[in-house]
């Protein structure tokens, strides 16, 4: 007789939970660079490149991990076992915790963006524009509101999906030996994952622990993706009207 799936057998050490958390954010800041001069100097904006390391490395690297996993855990790839908090939850709990973490997410973060400002011009100036500015490298105003809004479905949809289902599916669950502590870890290491984005870290790091909290508490990765998704769409939405009036934001 097959003995049933208990992911309190299935934790990851810290150790592993340090390596999984990183891992993919070095491949991705690695090609982020290695492609993002390229891109310039064709013409396309700076945030391009990014959008092409999120569809093309990160989403594979997400798929192809979580799919190893579901093979060593079912003998054939699936994700049967692998996204562990998949609880039920009724529409109103879905609308009320998926408007909580959005709105407490952009009340903490409006607050913290400035910080993210003085961080950039304080330790961060040394790295090139194209790494703040989404539309350095062309003066098309077209063109870059067409990249923001390919970003609506790339980091609007694509990315927080994959993120999601890897850091709050799948680690999250798996390091239930933290206690309460475990939703601050997680978002706090999903938030330094972002390694190209180091003067937004204080934002991120209080959005991610948000957003591991409302996951974690309801165990249910789908309210994750739900506020996560909200989130870079509005600021992907945002920035395609701004480039459609012919107005920059930074990131």
């Amino acid at each position: 007789m097959k003995t049933p799936f208990n992911i309190a057998q299935d934790q990851i050490t810290f150790k592993k939970q340090v390596w999984y958390h990183f891992y993919m954010g070095f491949i991705i800041l690695l090609f982020y660079v290695f492609i993002s001069k390229f891109l310039v100097d064709l013409g396309y904006p700076g945030l391009t490149a990014l959008l092409v390391v999120e569809l093309l490395i990160l989403v594979p690297l997400v798929t192809g991990h979580l799919l190893w996993k579901g093979k060593k855990l079912n003998g054939r790839a699936s994700l049967k076992n692998v996204i562990a908090y998949t609880k039920k939850l009724s529409f109103k709990q879905y609308l009320k915790w998926s408007l909580i973490g959005f709105l407490s997410c952009i009340l903490i973060y409006i607050p913290l963006y400035p910080l993210g400002l003085f961080v950039k011009e304080s330790l961060f100036s040394w790295l090139p524009q194209w790494y703040f500015d989404p539309g350095f490298g062309t003066a098309d105003t077209e063109l870059i509101a067409k990249v923001f809004f390919a970003g609506i479905f790339i980091d609007g949809i694509a990315g927080p999906v994959a993120e999601e289902l890897f850091f709050r599916g799948y680690l999250l669950p798996r390091m239930a030996y933290l206690k309460k502590w475990a939703p601050v870890v997680n978002g706090l290491f999903f938030g330094l994952y972002h390694f190209w984005q180091p003067h937004n870290y204080i934002g991120i790091i209080a959005v991610g622990i948000i957003i591991s909290f409302v996951v974690w508490k309801k165990q249910n990765v789908y309210l994750g993706i739900i506020i996560h998704c909200a989130l870079n769409i509005l600021g992907a939405l945002g920035g395609f009207l701004a480039a459609s009036e012919g107005v920059m934001i930074a990131r």
